[in-house]
This record gives structure tokens, C-alpha cells and sequence, in this order.
């Protein structure tokens, strides 16, 4: 924990002394105890701190920690003074356990027996006395006992401990003198197994290192380290890893990879480079994977440490900073550079003080290596020795077994993979010994040395029964291999014995070829697939709980693809459950592929989710979800739950049903949510968490909704039911989740507000293609009640989701076309006939689906009656229409506003209330219970959203109104003398009533995008009031005070500040109003006197306020207009919802005669409520026949829309551009492959030498693997006569050709053409012929390339194609040797002349004679060489 200090005394946190405040802090802690205090606050307590002190009365310190401390004196003690200085400081406390457990498990070893190794042996040699190495490695001042000494006294003494006596002379020469030529043998020979030669001692090199020069742009934190010996207890280590270096936090690795190589001679550059870096550093964060290497600044430790800083980031808890790549290196603790400094001292430790040590790029031969500063932890492991490397491998192997146990048996049960790249022989020892293991080892075949050597031994050891082997050729070849790369430093008598051991321990290697996988570094491949891809081969098995384990690390890998082809194959079963703990990774993990790839294996969603899958899904809840909750529902995360599961986040499902009933106003209980219990299994009844949900899917789509899985939501809305009314409640979700968020977090919103945009824009895509195929049933779907969703329409859920887009659809609209106007088909001038002669509804009215009954034939009665329920039908469906319903409003309206407006002008009273005024009030209060019964009977679930749906800013405005007249009418009746009062509130009524209109003006297609338009330009003009107001008051104030020497106090004064500056904004100047009054007097209170000032002030006030404000209001006020005017007819069509759904609720009756038929409404109410018992519900239109074929029709419809939303994108320019750059990459890798990669070793020319030898097996063949049989000859005579004789005639056919043309060129250069411009030139022979043939007494061959050369590495494919190639480019010449042309030679081909155009103009005739000579040279030459 970082300790937060101050940075001067005013950062203190002052403690109030509630004796002595007077406004100010005074100090009653000391210096000491605020550090203290400091240091143990989190960060998260010491963010307030500055917070917390600046309020009178309290100390920065949190209220929880605070208590009263026994040690001060009541008087002088503040109660607001915290406890910290009670308590023991936790972060010193884990230190002191650390340093306490470091010293009792850990040990380090020293020589304490100094005897001098022979001067043969010592690297680098002695030059003077001083340099001489003990056999331990040290020289004599390094040892612990002479550094440790002292004074000249305790420097003897601890000379003649530590000196053998027979080399008490030789080492008391000076320093500087050169050695003797040979040292003297020893007494008693030097043993490193001796305790009493090499001692444990216990371990004081450990804590933290700093490489202080080395800077890392993402930030850096020191590295932890220990030193151990060699024979520490692994136990301890992993004790020490977990607990007190907590490296299994936040997480615990799923792998842990091992990686041993090449080191001071090896080096990655390139491609090789990249593609460890990026595989390891893949493979390593996929799986939140530890990397062991040797932790030294060279070879393969260097190229893992520059993967790591390439990688690296960091976690952050609270107070904690976490490498997400942790990089352990385990290194010899005698082979480390500058390790003096990494020795502690007790008060450094004490303190957890790190150490800086300083990394070097230089690597000398025969010396100590620095450190790679991008490791992250240490492991020193001391044998004793120094100056050399060993020791480590012991710890190093014991270690990772450890790791790669099972917990069972006191493991960690994490899987472990070597990684081998280049390396010397312990590379090969570590293989084997891993393998023996049951490790999995991946070999970076091309990096030289031992891994060369693996691979070439995988690839020639061939199973032969129960035994692996290979041939007496290729062990051959892998002798010389070994040789190779490790015989330059032994001596002759070494080499047979050396490579018999190496090869031993390649052998055994090869014996467990399951474990091995051969990754080549020159392939397009992964490394992270090579890795997972052995671990797949190591955990291969028919046994369940194996391919369970494959299964999560292609989970945690993310390769579904290897997953389907490898682990759900289709001879596997698996049983019930054992999938369910997989899918629920996979869904905490957002895997979408891997959940689609889970589900199609026949899980049964309604068996695996219960109450206690969705509460550890929503473990991890993002806190914004929580910042919504709190503000809509007023709860918060549960605490005490929260401490219960280790610190996750932790929310009830009942929280989160409630927040879901906030969101879409409606939601199912829980009882609702669950299967009952009688259907549900038996552990349900016992365990409420058990409890499965009745729609799975349902509440994996409102999960996935919350937490923002896009790719997740849109799978379980393919899956679930109902998509058209689930994609909408997503939209709903999102808009109300982005209004509710805090105003600072815009990108949170801008995300929930795209991905609103994408869900309505696949309902609206899914109701289109419904409409295509079958209209009438796309607008059953968005007028179905939803029985997944608590009986909520498409059309309901679109509009309190403010789904424009959607509404504003061909079926949406011809939805509410329909219920506009119920059938009825007639246009404008027929709906105003009918109004002013109603019979024409019975004869002149045409109504869909009007059902008149059977016509009964002869009977005349029949008939008549039939006609008589037709006309009562005609007349119930015209009057009860919302659109005869608005037409006949309008017209009441019309003679209510002409009625209105003759009270007001004429028809009012002083004293008395008129007749027409009484009129009016029953007028306006039909008007008011009218909106009363519309407001109850709209459409929406809940109070709250009916008025949010309904109740827009007219609505009020009309309330208010109502209000006003009836206030008004009382005071006309109760106190006639303040008939002005009255007069005016009728006027203001008279405005609001026409202002009503507009209203009317919605269900026109033009006027109703202009309401919204002037909708938006009020709200837009209220934010440029606030704006001129500030301009206004400050020209106005400071005008009028320039004016005014003195004033007496008179509203006067305001009218004079807003009044003439309002009107200057539109051109009214009052120049009069600034100058002189005339009547004024000199030193006259109230008196105008001009100033000059107030002429430049009106100038700039009139330059701000005419020119930039008026222009901005123009600027705003055409970006509204071209914004709201793109979208006008969504826009009309969205408003056309409310306003249909409105007059659908109104009475058939219009005010004032709309009382009478509320009067009635009001007692059948009165009368079910009272007599008729259980109120019954609105029932759902269709029956369950019914909503089951409109949701499989909904469900095919969403399938095709899909399809052609992906054939679309498929044929799109961008997905074309990406099909023709990946078919590119394909062509590069294959062409790369074929040149580059290693494949079978069936060459062609092998195979043909393979029959030449079963064609002469009594014969031997020549050090370079051609046969001499003389055999061979005589089997190819036949065919070599024929083939010449063709040969020979297409030679005669090319020279009659090729002579011809020298003499038609000869005689265009004897005409003067510029033709003589033509060289002949020999064509180029291909690349191609130097790689097959090579030339030899004999002739032509083709070459024998082996095992190891780069031909073996073209595949047979490519060659091929380059054999046609080149025997195109010859012209026709003769196939590919025979036989005898193997053993004797080959015909020569006629080498191919071309003519070749130059780029030269006319020649000279000089030029032109030493072309023509030229020309002959070439001719003669050519001849000899046909003859010869």
C-alpha cells in the first residue's frame, strides 16, 4: 500500500477542538500520529479527506474508524479524533508476517572453507593473487565471513577460519602479485555437501527490486524476490506465492506456461520475434497465465521479457496494483550480476523498502548475467556455488510438478506446458524429465539446436508394434545433428559417449509423441494454438471429466471452432449436467459462440437456469446498473450479502425484478417468474434457490440487456419468444437506462442510445418482412396483447419507448389507420356529408368485415331485419369511430369558441351572470371530465405512465385553463365587484382555448411535424432567454445607474431596467430616455442626466444582443427545422398514435352532451364494482391456438429477415474487400507453405530412385545415392532410341524455322527498316533446373536432395508446377531424363532464341555493320554448339 504523505503543513488534517473553534482548525495530533493515520486509510477514505476537513466540527478521519483515545485527557481530547492511532497498521502487519515466514523457511548457502580451484578450471583466469577463485567460484574478499569482518583483528580471524592451513602462506601474498603457475592440491578436497564446508544459513535476500534504470511508458512496479536453497521445501514457495506475494489474485491462471531455450548465443530477430511475442503474449492473457523462465537479460529470457512489456498492463484494486502478466524468473543465485545488492538489511525489510539494481545489456563470456528488468518475480535459488549456472533446474522441476498437480494431492491442479525453443542439451534433459511428467511440450521447430533436434527426431520415429523407432539412416543423421550443434567443445574420446546420452534422452522424448507438438516458426501458425493444442492432446480421452477439461480450456482460449471439431464430436455423449457449470463460463465470460455451440447439445434451458444460475450471473454486475437501481427504486447493494461472497458484487433477483417493473412499468412477480411449485422438482420444494424460471430465455435477455452483451441479447432474442415485442422492450430498456444514468457518464449513454437504434431497427426489419408476406397478420402481431411481456402491445411498448422508427411502419400505421377509422371506407368531403345529413351513413357508407348476418331468402322479414342491424351497425361503427369522434369534436369546438368569444367581447356582465356565461362554465366543466375519463381509460399500465405517455405540455396547459374559469366564475358569483378579476381570467382562458387548436392541428400530415417543430423551437427559445437575460440585465442595471445620480426606491426602477432594453433588442432605440430631462436641476434626487457612457454601452448592447444573439436564435432555429424535418412524417406518425389511442377513449358523445354518457358510465361502474362481485380482467382478443401461429409465424419471419440481413452483408462492398484481402493471405500461405514448410518425405526423385534400386537390387549405389548397376542402361535403350528420333525431327523442323527468319530480318536491314534494333538473346533457364538437375560426367541428373537440405522442404505440389513450367519455357523439349540418361547423359536442349525489341532509335550505319558482325559471331557459335 502506497502511502499517501502531505505535502506541507496546510494538507494535514486537522482535528477540530470543539473548546477552542472559532472558525478556524487547531491541531491536537501530532506530526507522527497523522502519518500514521494516513497510512492506514484506504484510498478510497483518504479521497474524502480533503472533503471531510473543510466541514466545521469534523476531522478528515471516516466516521467508522473514529473513537476515543484513552491516552490524552478529556479536556484536550477531541471526540472526532479517529481510532487509527489505537490500532495496529494491517499493511505493516502482513510485512512483519512476511519477514517472519521468510526467515523461518528459507535458507541461503555460504562457503565457509576456502580452497583455491586449479588455475586450469577458473573462468576467467587468475591474473593476480587477488583473482583467485575458490572451489566454490568466490574469490576470498566475496566470501560471507571476510565481508562481514571488520578491523584488521577480526579480518585475521576470520582468515584463518576460513583458509584451508596449507594455503595460509600462498593467499597472505599481497593482491596484486601474480599467481603461482600451479596451486598445490588440497589435504582434504573441497565438498559442497559438507555442511560444514558450505553452511545454511538463514535467507536475507528477499523483498522488492527496483530497476532503476529502466523506464517503462505504461508505468512500472518493482519485482518481488526470494533466495532459497536448493533443497527448500516447494511447498513453501507456493505458500509464499499465494499468500504473501498473492499472485493468485484477482484470479487463479489457467495455465502456466514454462519456456527453456537458448541463451547467451541465441537471439530471435524478425518474424520469429513476432510471432513468439504475440503467441505467448496471447495465450498468456487469454488465460490469465504465469510465464517461468531463467529470468536473465539474455537469450530466450530476454525475448519472454520483451513478449511481457509488450503485453503488459495492470489490474487495480482499490489500493492494490496488480500485473496482469506475471513473469516468474527462477535464476541461480551464484549467477546473477551485481547479486551483492539484493542482499537486505534488517531495517530495509523491515520498512518493505525496495532495492535498486541496475540491468546491463552486456553479457560477457565465462561472467554473471544481470537481470531482465520486465520479469516480475524472482526465484534465487543458491547451491552454494558462484560464478556459474546450475542449481536451478532441481528447484525449478520440483516446482512446476507441484503446479501441475492435482489439488488432491496438495497441487494447484493449474496445467503446465514447456515451451522449447533452440536450446543446448539441458533444454533436451528438460523435455524429457517434463514428459516423463506427463507435462505437454511444445517445440519452436526452425530456432536451431535442441529444438531442431526434437523435431527431426518426432518426425522419423515410426511406431512399429508397441515400439517406437527409428531407421538406421536417420539415427545416422540425428548423430550428426547432435554433433553439430553440441560437438565443437567436446574432445574425440567424449563425443561417442556424449551423443549416445543425448540421443537417450531424444528418444524418450520421441516415446511420448502424444505430449509433443512441433510448432514451426516459419508457418503462418499461432503459438497460443500450438499450446492449446497440446494440452487437448494431453487431456485426450474418452472419460467425461477429460473432455470437461478440454472443453474449459477452449473456453478459456475462445476457440470454438477446435472445441466442435475436437470435443463435440458426434460419437460423444455427454450427460445430463455436465455441460451447466460450462455454459454458465461461458455466459459469465460473454462467449456468445461458445453458449450458441453449448445449447445446440441438447441442454434444456428450462432445466439448467434457477434462481441460483441468474444470482451468479449477476455477480459481476457493472455499478451503473446499481446507480440506476438507487435512483429508481431507492435500493442499494446488500452489504452483508456483498461480505459473503468474498467481496463480489452481490444483487437479489427480487432488486432486480423491481428494477425491471421501473423500466417497463410493468413486470411479472416472482411467483410469476417461477415454475410452480407443484410442477418444478423436488429439490425446488426444499431449496428456493433451486427454483427454475418459466421463461429462460426471457431472463437471459433482460441479463444480457442490462450488462450490455450485445452479441449475447441478440442470441437469446433469436432464441426466445416473441422477437418484435422483446426487440422493443430492449429499446425500452436502453432509453430509460440512459435517461436515468448521471449527466457525466455521456458515453454510458451514447452506448445504451446506439444500441436502442440496432434492436428497434431489427423489430422494425422483422415486422416489414411480416407485412410483405401477410399484412393482416403483421398487424395482429402489433395489436397482439403479449403474454411473455404482462399483456403489453408492440404498439404500447413502442410508444413509452419512444420508437419512432418503428411506429411510423407501414403495418403500425395501417394499425392505427384502422382503428382511426374503423372500417369505414370514405374520404374528407364524405365524413362532412355525413355530419350534415346522417342518413347518408346508412346508404352512402361502405364498412369492412361488416357483419349483416345470413340472408334468409324468401322471407321478406328476414330481409328487412338484416337491413335494419346493417343500418344500427353503420351508425354504432360511424359515431363510436375516433375520427367521426375528432370530426364531430371539432365542430363542437368551433361552436364553443365562437360562443366563448361573444361572452367575452359582448355578452359580460358586471353585476350578473349571464345565461351564456353559465352556459360556458358547463361547457368547460364537460371539457374537464372528459379529460378526466380519457386520462383514466388511455392505454398505459401504470398512473405514472399515463402521465408520462399522455400528459404532454398542452395537457397541463389545459388543466391550468380549467382551473382559471372555474376560479374565475366563483369569484363573478361570490364577489361581484371584482368583476375586472373575472374579465381578465375569461381573457386569458379565451388565449388557452385557441392555443387548443393546435391540438386539432396533429391529425393533419403537415401541420403536425410544424407543432413538433414549434415545440422544439419554445424549448430551444426558453435556453436563449436564460442566455439574453444575462445581457439584458447587465446593460439595464448599469444604464439606469449612469443615468441616475440618486433614485428613491420605486418599481419604477425595474420597469425602467428590463422594459426600454427589451424593446432596444427589436429596434426601439429611446434615444430620449439617455439624455437630459428638462425639467432636472442640478444635485435633484431622481433627476436623468445623460452620460457618455451610456451611448457606448447601448452600441455594444445593440451590436451583442441584434446581431450575435438574434442570429444564433436564427441558427438554432433552422438546425430545428432541418432536423425535425428529415424526420416529419416518423414524427406525424408518432403523435398520430397518442391522438388515435385518445379519441378511441373518448365518449361517441361530444361535450357538453358527453355528461349524460358519463353520468352512465359512472353508475355501470358503480354497479360491477358493487353487485356483480369479482371485477374481471380485459381478455386476451385470441385464444392460445391463435398466439401460438402468430408467434411461429413471427419466429419464421425473424429467420428470413436474418438470412437476407446477412446475405446483404455478405454482398456488400466492405465484405467483399475482406473476402478478396483474406483469399490474398490464403494464396500468400500457401505459396509461403509450399516453399518454406517441411513436408512428407516422399519426394519425387526419391520414389524414382527407389524403383531404380528394386529394378537392380544385386547392385549397389554410389556415395551420392545414384545407382551403377549397368542394367539400368539396357532397360532405357528401347525407350532413349525413340525418344531421339522424335527429338531429331522437331531439331530439322526449329533449324528450317529459325533460318527462315534470319533471312526475312536480313532482308529487312538490307531495306532500311528499323528492324535491326532485334537482339537475339538466350532465355534465362529457371531457377527451378539448378534445384532438381545438376550437371555430371554423365549428364544431367536429378539431384538427391536430403533430409535436411531446403529442397526437402519443397512440397511435391510445387514441384511439380515448377517441372511444367520449365519444360514450357523449353519449347517442346524432350521429357524429363530416362534411365539411361541418368547413368549416361542427356540431350542437350536447343537453347530457345527470342527476338527482343530495343529501346533504341535508328542506328547509325557504323552501329548498324557491328550488330550485323556481332550477329554472325553469335551464328558460328551456335552451330559449333549443334555439332558438338
Amino acid at each position: 500500500m502506497a502511502s499517501i504523505v502531505p505535502q506541507s503543513r496546510h494538507d494535514m488534517d486537522m482535528a477540530y477542538s470543539v473548546e477552542s473553534y472559532r472558525g478556524g482548525a487547531v491541531s491536537s495530533m501530532a506530526r507522527e500520529d497523522l502519518e500514521k493515520q494516513r497510512n492506514m486509510m484506504s484510498m478510497q477514505e483518504a479521497r474524502w479527506v480533503g472533503v471531510r476537513k473543510k466541514v466545521p466540527g469534523m476531522s478528515g478521519i471516516p466516521g467508522t474508524k473514529q473513537k476515543t483515545r484513552s491516552q490524552q485527557s478529556p479536556r484536550f481530547q477531541s471526540r472526532f479524533e479517529s481510532g487509527y492511532l489505537d490500532m495496529e497498521d494491517p499493511y505493516m502487519k502482513k510485512i512483519n508476517e512476511m519477514n517472519t515466514d521468510m526467515k523461518e523457511k528459507f535458507q541461503q548457502k555460504e562457503c565457509y572453507r576456502f580452497v583455491p580451484a586449479q588455475l586450469h578450471l577458473q573462468r576467467p583466469k587468475a591474473v593476480h593473487m587477488q583473482d583467485i577463485k575458490c572451489c566454490c567460484g568466490e574469490i576470498l574478499s566475496e566470501h560471507k565471513i571476510m565481508k562481514e569482518s571488520h578491523g584488521t583483528f577480526e579480518k585475521t580471524h576470520a582468515f584463518e577460519q576460513l583458509v584451508s592451513p596449507e594455503f595460509h602462506e600462498l593467499m597472505a601474498r599481497d593482491g596484486m602479485d601474480e599467481p603461482p603457475k600451479k596451486i598445490p592440491e588440497p589435504q582434504k578436497p573441497w565438498d559442497g555437501k559438507n555442511d560444514k564446508v558450505v553452511r545454511k544459513l538463514t535467507t536475507t535476500s528477499f523483498g522488492k527490486i527496483n530497476f532503476e534504470n529502466v523506464e517503462h511508458a505504461g508505468g512500472k512496479k518493482p519485482a518481488k524476490y526470494v533466495r532459497v536453497s536448493d533443497d527448500t521445501d516447494v511447498v513453501h514457495l507456493l505458500e509464499l506465492m499465494k499468500k504473501h506475494w498473492r499472485m493468485m489474485e484477482p484470479k487463479q491462471p489457467d495455465l502456466v506456461i514454462s519456456v527453456v531455450g537458448g541463451a547467451k548465443n541465441f537471439k530471435l530477430d524478425g518474424r520469429m520475434r513476432d510471432t513468439f511475442s504475440s503467441g505467448l503474449i496471447k495465450a498468456a492473457k487469454t488465460t490469465s497465465a504465469w510465464l517461468i523462465s531463467s529470468g536473465f537479460n539474455m537469450g530466450i529470457m530476454k525475448s519472454v521479457g520483451q513478449a511481457v512489456r509488450q503485453g503488459q498492463s495492470f489490474n487495480w484494486d482499490n489500493d492494490r496494483m496488480v500485473h496482469v502478466l506475471r513473469c516468474i524468473g527462477i535464476a541461480p543465485w551464484g549467477y546473477v550480476k551485481d547479486r551483492k545488492f539484493l542482499e537486505n538489511t534488517e531495517e530495509r525489510s523491515r520498512r518493505n523498502e525496495a532495492i535498486n539494481y541496475r540491468t546491463s545489456n552486456v553479457i560477457l563470456h565465462d561472467s554473471p548475467v544481470p537481470l531482465n528488468p520486465d520479469h516480475t518475480h524472482f526465484i534465487f535459488v543458491d547451491d552454494g556455488l558462484r560464478n556459474r549456472y546450475g542449481g536451478v533446474s532441481g528447484v525449478r522441476a520440483r516446482l512446476e510438478q507441484k503446479i501441475s498437480q492435482p489439488e488432491s494431492e496438495g497441487g494447484l491442479g493449474i496445467p503446465l506446458v514447456l515451451v522449447v525453443v533452440e536450446g543446448g542439451t539441458d533444454s533436451i534433459h528438460d523435455a524429457s524429465e517434463s514428459l516423463k511428467q506427463k507435462i505437454p511440450v511444445v517445440v519452436c521447430a526452425g530456432t536451431g539446436r535442441a529444438a531442431d533436434i526434437l523435431k527431426f527426431a518426432y518426425k522419423y520415429t515410426k511406431t512399429s508394434g508397441s515400439d517406437k523407432k527409428m531407421t538406421q539412416e536417420q539415427e545416422k543423421k540425428l548423430d550428426q545433428k547432435i554433433l553439430d550443434a553440441y560437438g565443437k567443445t567436446w574432445k574425440d574420446d567424449e563425443r561417442a559417449k556424449n551423443i549416445g546420452n543425448i540421443k537417450k534422452k531424444v528418444q524418450e522424448c520421441c516415446e511420448c509423441t502424444d505430449l509433443m507438438h512441433i510448432f514451426h516458426m516459419n508457418k503462418h501458425e499461432d503459438l497460443d494454438l500450438a499450446i492449446l493444442s497440446v494440452l487437448l492432446k494431453a487431456r485426450k480421452g474418452s472419460d467425461e471429466q477429460q473432455r470437461l477439461s478440454q472443453l474449459k480450456l477452449a473456453l478459456n482460449w475462445d476457440r470454438v471452432d477446435i472445441a466442435q471439431e475436437e470435443i463435440f464430436r458426434e460419437d460423444v455423449l455427454w450427460s445430463t449436467g455436465t455441460l451447466h457449470d460450462v455454459l454458465t463460463e461461458a455466459l459469465k465470460k460473454n462467449k456468445v459462440q461458445f453458449v450458441e455451440l453449448i445449447l445446440r447439445q441438447g441442454i434444456v434451458m428450462k432445466e439448467y437456469l434457477t434462481v441460483q444460475v441468474m444470482v451468479e450471473l449477476y455477480e459481476n454486475i457493472p455499478s451503473y446498473v446499481g446507480k440506476v437501481m438507487h435512483r429508481l427504486t431507492g435500493k442499494t447493494l446488500n452489504e452483508t450479502d456483498k461480505n459473503k461472497t468474498g467481496g463480489k458484487t452481490f444483487v437479489d433477483i427480487e432488486n432486480i425484478r423491481d428494477l425491471l417493473f421501473k423500466l417497463l412499468d410493468k413486470y411479472d412477480t416472482m411467483e410469476e417468474l417461477l415454475v410452480p411449485l407443484d410442477r418444478d422438482t423436488e429439490e425446488a420444494a426444499v431449496n428456493p434457490k433451486l427454483r427454475h424460471f418459466q421463461r429462460p430465455y426471457k431472463m437471459l435477455l433482460t441479463w444480457a440487456l442490462l450488462l450490455k452483451y450485445q452479441e449475447m441479447a441478440k442470441l437469446f432474442w433469436e432464441l426466445g419468444d416473441e422477437p418484435i415485442t422483446s426487440a422493443l422492450v430492449a429499446t425500452r430498456i436502453f432509453q430509460n437506462m440512459a435517461k436515468y444514468l448521471p449527466k457525466h457518464e455521456s458515453h454510458l449513454q451514447e452506448g445504451f442510445e446506439e444500441l436502442k437504434k440496432e434492436f428497434e431497427g431489427l423489430a422494425t426489419n422483422v415486422l416489414n418482412a411480416c407485412h410483405m408476406v401477410d399484412p393482416d397478420k403483421a398487424m395482429m402481431i402489433v395489436e397482439r396483447k403479449s403474454p411473455c411481456f404482462n399483456e403489453m402491445s408492440c404498439l404500447q411498448i413502442a410508444a413509452s419507448a419512444n420508437d419512432t422508427k418503428f411506429l411510423s411502419s407501414p403495418t403500425c400505421f395501417s394499425s392505427l389507420n384502422m382503428k382511426w377509422k374503423h372500417g369505414i371506407l370514405f374520404t374528407l368531403p364524405k365524413m362532412f356529408l355525413c355530419i350534415i345529413f346522417p342518413p347518408y351513413i346508412i346508404f352512402g357508407l361502405e364498412i369492412l368485415n361488416l357483419d349483416v348476418g345470413k340472408n334468409d331468402g324468401n322471407n321478406g322479414t328476414g330481409n328487412w331485419c338484416q337491413k335494419i342491424r346493417a343500418w344500427v351497425q353503420k351508425i354504432a361503427i360511424f359515431y363510436s369511430s375516433p375520427l367521426s369522434k375528432f370530426a364531430h369534436g371539432m365542430v363542437a369546438y368551433a361552436v364553443f369558441l365562437i360562443a366563448h368569444s361573444y361572452m367575452v367581447l359582448v355578452d359580460f356582465k358586471r353585476y350578473e351572470v349571464t345565461p351564456l356565461e353559465w352556459v360556458m362554465v358547463i361547457w368547460v366543466f364537460s371539457f374537464f371530465i372528459d379529460e378526466i375519463h380519457t386520462f383514466i381509460a388511455f392505454p398505459s399500465p401504470t398512473f405514472w405512465s399515463k402521465i408520462r405517455d399522455w400528459y404532454g405540455f398542452l395537457k397541463w396547459l389545459d388543466v391550468i385553463n380549467f382551473i382559471l374559469a372555474f376560479v374565475a366564475f366563483i369569484v363573478h358569483i361570490a364577489s361581484p365587484h371584482h368583476f375586472n378579476v373575472t374579465k381578465v381570467l375569461y381573457c386569458v382562458n379565451s388565449i388557452i382555448f385557441y392555443l387548443r387548436i393546435m391540438k386539432i392541428y396533429i391529425a393533419h400530415g403537415q401541420l403536425g411535424p410544424k407543432m413538433f417543430m414549434i415545440r422544439r423551437m419554445l424549448d430551444e427559445l426558453r435556453m436563449f432567454v436564460m442566455v439574453m437575460v444575462v445581457f439584458l440585465l447587465a446593460y439595464g442595471i448599469a444604464s439606469q445607474g449612469l443615468l441616475y445620480k440618486t433614485r428613491s426606491p420605486t418599481w419604477r426602477i425595474l420597469k425602467d431596467i428590463i422594459y426600454f432594453p427589451y424593446w432596444q433588442l427589436f429596434g426601439e432605440i429611446f434615444l430620449e430616455e439617455i439624455d437630459t430631462e428638462d425639467s432636472c436641476t442640478a444635485g435633484a434626487d431622481n433627476c436623468r442626466t445623460s452620460h457618455w457612457l451610456v451611448y457606448f454601452l447601448l452600441a455594444g448592447y445593440l451590436m451583442v444582443g441584434n446581431i450575435l444573439l438574434l442570429n444564433l436564435l436564427i441558427a438554432i432555429f433552422s438546425h430545428v427545422f432541418e432536423a425535425v424535418d428529415k424526420n416529419s412524417q416518423e414524427i406525424w406518425k408518432y403523435q398520430m398514435y397518442f391522438m388515435v389511442n385518445e379519441y378511441e377513449k373518448k365518449t361517441a358523445l361530444v361535450p357538453p352532451a358527453s355528461l349524460l354518457e358519463h353520468f352512465y358510465l359512472a353508475v355501470m361502474w358503480v354497479v360491477k364494482h358493487t353487485c356483480s362481485g369479482k371485477r374481471r380482467k380485459d381478455e386476451q382478443t385470441w385464444g392460445p391456438r391463435h398466439l401460438e401461429y402468430l408467434q411461429l409465424f413471427e419466429k419464421e419471419m425473424m429467420m428470413n429477415c436474418l438470412r437476407d440481413m446477412k446475405s446483404m452483408e455478405m454482398s456488400g462492398i466492405d465484405m467483399t474487400v475482406h473476402k478478396l484481402q483474406k483469399r490474398v493471405d490464403e494464396l500468400t500461405k500457401l505459396i509461403e507453405d509450399e516453399v518454406v514448410v517441411d513436408t512428407m518425405p516422399n519426394h519425387p526423385w526419391k520414389q524414382w530412385i527407389d524403383e531404380l534400386v528394386k529394378a537392380a537390387p544385386e547392385e549397389g549405389l554410389e556415395p551420392d545415392g545414384r545407382p551403377q548397376s549397368a542394367k539400368l542402361v539396357q532397360i532405357a535403350e528401347v525407350e532413349e532410341e525413340d525418344k531421339e528420333k522424335k527429338h531429331k525431327k522437331k531439331k530439322k523442323k526449329k533449324e528450317k524455322k529459325r533460318k527462315r527468319e534470319r533471312e526475312q530480318s536480313e532482308e529487312r536491314q538490307g531495306k532500311g527498316d528499323n528492324l535491326n534494333n532485334l537482339n537475339i538473346i538466350e532465355a534465362p533457364k529457371p531457377e527451378f533446373e539448378k534445384q532438381l538437375f545438376k550437371k555430371t560426367e554423365r549428364g544431367l541428373v536429378p539431384t538427391l536432395p536430403s533430409d535436411d537440405s531446403e529442397t526437402d522442404n519443397v512440397s511435391p505440389l510445387y514441384q511439380k508446377q515448377q517441372m511444367d513450367r520449365y519444360a514450357s519455357s523449353q519449347q517442346k523439349l524432350s521429357p524429363l531424363p530416362s534411365r539411361r540418361q541418368a547413368e549416361g547423359g542427356v540431350a542437350r536442349a536447343e537453347p530457345v532464341r527470342m527476338p527482343v525489341l530495343s529501346d533504341s532509335d535508328e542506328l547509325s550505319p557504323r552501329e548498324l555493320r557491328k550488330r550485323k558482325k556481332k550477329k554472325k559471331k553469335q551464328q558460328m557459335r551456335f552451330s559449333k554448339t549443334e555439332s558438338d
